[in-house]
Order: structure tokens, then C-alpha cells, then sequence
């Protein structure tokens, strides 16, 4: 069951002015994520993604704590780390897309139905 939705567009161009801050990436990134964006459109699409899933959520959590890795495949996956959030009975499924100068994400909260044994 889908318990919320989330949706963030990000210029490009905003984001390759804040990364001249150095404090700015690693404030948004975790480590394992910044050796994956390599330029300035990853880092958008990993903004908007996260962005998105806050919004989703619903709960206020802080960037480095949402880490979106990309499995072999190329698909993201998110990791929540924050006591508030229920990773066992929620489920985060998350799109990322860039274009030339915009980068979006869409995050979609699934309530996990767990089965019990009869």
C-alpha cells in the first residue's frame, strides 16, 4: 500500500555553484555516494532524489542520513538512516532522471505487508 509520494527538480546549474563550497557536498552526501557522483548533474539527481524522499516520508530528516546507492543494474536504492523511520514495515522505491540542466527524483513510501505464518 503506497502511504506517500515525492517529487523534487533541481537545476543543475544551482548545484555546480553550491559544490564551490567544500563543506557543501560532504553536508548532503555520504562517503559511499561521493565516490559514486562524480560531476555536478549525479549530484543534482541525488539532491532531487532525496528531496523526494523526505517529502515522501514525511518526517524531517537530514541528507546524510538518506543514502541512494545504485545497485549493478543501475537502479537506486535507498538506505534510512534515522531511529524515526521504520525501515522494517516501510519501503522506499526511488527514480532518478537528469537532463541537459535539470535533474529530478520521485521517491514512492510502500507499507511492506508482512505475512504471518498460519
Amino acid at each position: 500500500m503506497v502511504v506517500g509520494v515525492g517529487i523534487d527538480i533541481v537545476d543543475v546549474a544551482r548545484i555546480a555553484h553550491a559544490m564551490r563550497n567544500p563543506r557543501f557536498v560532504p553536508k548532503i552526501l555520504t562517503e559511499r555516494e561521493e565516490v559514486y557522483c562524480k560531476n555536478a548533474q549525479q549530484v543534482a539527481g541525488r539532491w532531487a532524489a532525496k528531496e523526494a524522499v523526505i517529502k515522501a516520508v514525511g518526517i524531517p530528516l537530514v541528507m546524510r542520513n538518506i543514502e541512494i546507492l545504485n545497485d549493478p543494474l543501475g537502479q537506486p536504492h535507498v538506505t534510512i538512516r534515522d531511529l524515526r523511520f521504520d525501515g522494517v514495515r516501510l519501503r522506499i522505491n526511488v527514480s532518478i532522471s537528469h537532463e541537459k540542466t535539470h535533474a529530478a527524483g520521485v521517491a514512492v513510501v510502500e507499507r511492506v505487508v508482512l505475512q504471518v505464518p498460519f
